[in-house]
């Protein structure tokens, strides 16, 4: 989404919205088998924050001429890769796209946080990863002949709002500036404030060389489970710049020479009462749920893709098995956001929306 507000927290956070929004609200029934809660006003919580962002998104067309994304505008490029499933992985996790050891061919964007925010700050880092060629009905009706399955990870563990009505508080709080970011701040320093600045403060100098997270949780089969992708590629990377767009520019750098990989695992849930569904502030230890790799992703030396060719693309959890359907109040957040604005972004840029 469109920032033009100077408050580097407030950039952060809008250009995370849509990653997020989950937790302190009223529950009206008990937990389902996969742990989720729908809060009573979720609805209506979900529906400003589309609303919010559609503004937003909006007033950048009419100034600028041109609808960006509403999170993660700025790109550090896209790759082509290879995701190949591990072979003989145990049947709790040979589920889905896991469940037979074979390859798919892959695109994987990385992207900052903040909108145009120099590289040399700190700052919230995504890798969105489109599996092709995958088989089954996916979980959105009107996609649902689509073979892609999404994966979207950060540079961090967990997100620092728990739910939607969290999320609406937070907008208001920094739409009416520094004075009320800062009393938000203040009433939230030792969780939430405490997250959103560890998030800040988070630097890389290659996206090629970096660990990320999914943050919120997702269906395995009849487990719940988070995602991860863990660099594996061996030797020293690129980071000969140190420029404002130095992420794009050492990645460009190492693809031009070699090749990069990275292992993507999974963490179970084991520990219910202190894993939560409906909290992605809360981290699970991997001390009591170790993650298990179950598949690698091998990106090849190439030139990476910029520009409209990688912009038009859309990432979303939702374009999912129902195996891996996304679970908890950001992702049922995301679901209804992702979708709004991507039709909003596409439309009013004349390009097609299509999955590959």
């Amino acid at each position: 989404m469109p920032i033009t507000r100077p408050f580097t927290l407030s950039a952060l956070a809008l250009s995370l919205a849509t990653l997020a929004p989950c937790a302190a609200w009223s529950a009206t029934a008990l937990p389902n088998a996969d742990g989720e809660v729908i809060p009573e006003t979720e609805a209506a919580d979900t529906a400003a924050t589309v609303s919010m962002i559609r503004d937003m998104v909006q007033k950048g067309f009419d100034t600028t001429g041109h609808a960006f994304r509403d999170a993660h505008r700025k790109a550090h490029g896209c790759v082509k890769a290879r995701f190949t499933v591990a072979p003989q992985l145990p049947p709790t996790l040979a589920q889905g796209l896991f469940a037979q050891a074979r390859s798919y061919d892959a695109v994987i964007r990385y992207s900052n946080g903040s909108q145009v925010q120099d590289d040399t700050k700190g700052d919230a880092r995504g890798m969105a990863i489109k599996v092709m060629g995958v088989d089954g009905p996916k979980l959105l009706g009107d996609e649902a002949g689509a073979r892609t399955q999404d994966f979207l990870l950060m540079n961090h563990p967990v997100f620092f709002v728990r739910n939607a009505r969290d999320y609406v508080g937070f907008q208001k709080a920094i739409s009416g500036g520094a004075w009320t970011t800062a009393g938000w701040l203040t009433t939230h320093i030792f969780h939430e404030g405490a997250i959103l600045l560890a998030i800040q403060n988070r630097k890389m100098t290659n996206p090629l060389n970096a660990r990320y997270w999914s943050t919120t949780p997702s269906r395995l089969g009849t487990q719940q489970v988070k995602y991860s992708a863990v660099s594996c590629t061996s030797g020293s990377f690129t980071d000969v710049s140190t420029g404002p767009d130095l992420l794009r520019e050492n990645m460009e750098a190492h693809l031009a020479r070699q090749g990069a990989c990275f292992d993507f695992k999974v963490q179970t849930r084991t520990q219910p009462t202190k894993m939560p569904i409906e909290d992605p502030t809360i981290e699970w230890k991997e001390s009591a749920a170790p993650f298990t790799t179950v598949a690698r992703i091998e990106i090849p030396p190439q030139q990476v893709e910029q520009g409209e060719a990688c912009e038009i693309r859309s990432f979303t959890p939702w374009h999912s098995l129902a195996e891996h359907r996304p679970l908890g109040g950001i992702q049922r957040v995301r679901k209804a956001t992702y979708l709004e604005i991507s039709r909003l972004r596409h439309d009013l840029n004349g390009q097609p929306r299509v999955e590959p």
